[in-house]
Parts: C-alpha cells; structure tokens; sequence
C-alpha cells in the first residue's frame, strides 16, 4: 500500500500550505468516451487544443485495482490506503510556453517547444518524492509533423525525453486525445481520461494546467482547489491556486517542500 509520509517517516496526510491563494470545495464526475493510454517511452521520434490542437494507444503501466479501505492512525492525522498517488498535468501552455509552440513542430518536426522555466525540475521533484505523473494532453493521436513523419505521440514522447522530464513506464503515463478536441469536449475527454485513472487505483492529490478545460476536468474528477495549480491568464479562476509569473521555479520554491514524500503504508 501506499501514503503520504510526513517528515518523521510515519503516514501523512497530503495538505498544502503552498503559500500561494486558493479557494474550496470540488465536484467529482466524468463522461465522454473511453480514451486509450500508454506509458511515456524514451521514442525518437505532437497541441493541447483550447489547450491548443491536440489525441492513444498502448495500454499503461499496470496499476492494479483500487481499494477504497483507509487505516487512519489513532490521531486522524494520517491515512494509508492501497492506491497511487499521483499528479496530472497539461503539456500545451503548462510544460511549454504556448499552444503555439506545438503548432510550430507540427509544421517542423525539428523544430523545439521551449519549455516553461523550471516546468522540468517541477515534475522531477513530484516524481523523486515517488509520485506518479499522467501527462494528461488534448493534442491529438493522428496529427503528425509535416517534414518528419512523427506522430504527434512521437513528438511529444522525444520533448519529454530530450528536456528530461521523468519519464519512466512504471510511473509515468502520457495520454492524448484519439480525435480532435476544443473547450468542453477537452474538458470531458480529460474528466474522463482521469476517472479511468482512478478506477484503476491512481489517487491524483495535484494538478497543473493553464486552460478552462483544465480547471474544469480536475474538478468533474474531485481533485481539491487547493490542490489545483494553474498558471497563465485564466490562473486562479474557479478557485483554484493562481501561481503568478511565467514559469515555475518560484512555485516549486514554495510549494514542493510541503509536499509530503510517497512511502510504502
């Protein structure tokens, strides 16, 4: 089984404290058809719609069945129970700068997305604590770059790969929309996409994104506010953590030390 330890090792709960404003309450739901999904690989070889344009197929690394029994410690202080703990985070305008920066290696395959500063070292910081990552993207599966070939999984696997974002099959897990995806369909391909997830015992105890989809999805998927990290303009919109500036490094700052480390419960 798997928690949250705090510091001193025991099981923890997993609060924030992040230092940055937030709001209430979530909703939980999802709908729309089933998406495939794969591990991220180290592939040579990709925009999230409104999250830009954006699209799976191989099937994830094994998680086993989710258990909702919980063994709360004397003091209510800390729970373990036998599910994954894990982040979601978008890719277009999250990890990358832009929608457009996709749209760019789309129409040049060797063309590189410049990465929000610091997006790199936030992921790997979750993962070194032994948290799970779905890149959860609404670029989608059948678009490919115009002079290489690449498909748009291709494209996106070697970005992760080349700016070292973890990437690993047991715990990492890159899902793109099987069709072409805007606004509220976005917003149900990925609620669904993340209740999939949680059916198969993923836990997500963080999100990251940028877009109304985004924000949307993680609650319809019962994420908490607090919890919910969005960056660029619509950035603290329905009560989520705005985190201010361009890129991420302030936030992992601030943030990640309160994180509680993932153990074996």
């Amino acid at each position: 089984m798997l928690a949250a330890c705090t510091a001193d090792g025991e099981a923890g709960d997993t609060g924030t404290g992040s230092g940055e404003s937030t709001a209430a309450d979530t909703s939980a739901g999802s709908t729309g058809s089933s998406p495939t999904t794969t591990p991220a690989t180290a592939t040579t070889g990709g925009t999230d719609s409104a999250d830009g344009s954006d699209g799976s197929d191989d099937a994830g690394p094994s998680t086993g069945a989710a258990d909702s029994s919980t063994d709360a410690d004397s003091s209510g202080g800390g729970v373990c129970s036998a599910e994954f703990p894990a982040i979601v985070t978008d890719i277009d305008a999250t990890l990358t700068t832009s929608d457009a920066e996709f749209l760019i290696q789309l129409g040049d395959g060797n063309y590189d997305p410049a990465e929000r500063e610091g997006a790199a070292e936030l992921v790997n910081a979750y993962a070194d604590l032994g948290y799970r990552v779905l890149y959860l993207t609404a670029r989608t599966e059948t678009l490919m770059a115009i002079n290489t070939g690449e498909s748009a999984r291709e494209l996106t696997e070697r970005w992760l790969v080349e700016h070292e974002f973890p990437v690993d099959p047991e715990s990492t897990m890159v899902v793109l929309s099987p069709n072409l995806v805007l606004g509220e369909s976005a917003r149900v391909f990925k609620a669904e996409t993340l209740a999939e997830q949680q059916a198969a015992g993923w836990r997500f105890d963080y999100a990251y994104g940028n877009a109304g989809s985004d924000i949307d999805a993680y609650a319809d998927a019962g994420i908490a506010l607090d919890r919910t990290f969005i960056i660029g303009p619509e950035a603290g919109n329905g009560g989520t953590v705005a985190v201010e500036g361009e890129g991420w490094v302030d936030h992992t700052a601030a943030h990640l030390p309160t994180v509680p480390a993932v153990c074996e419960g």
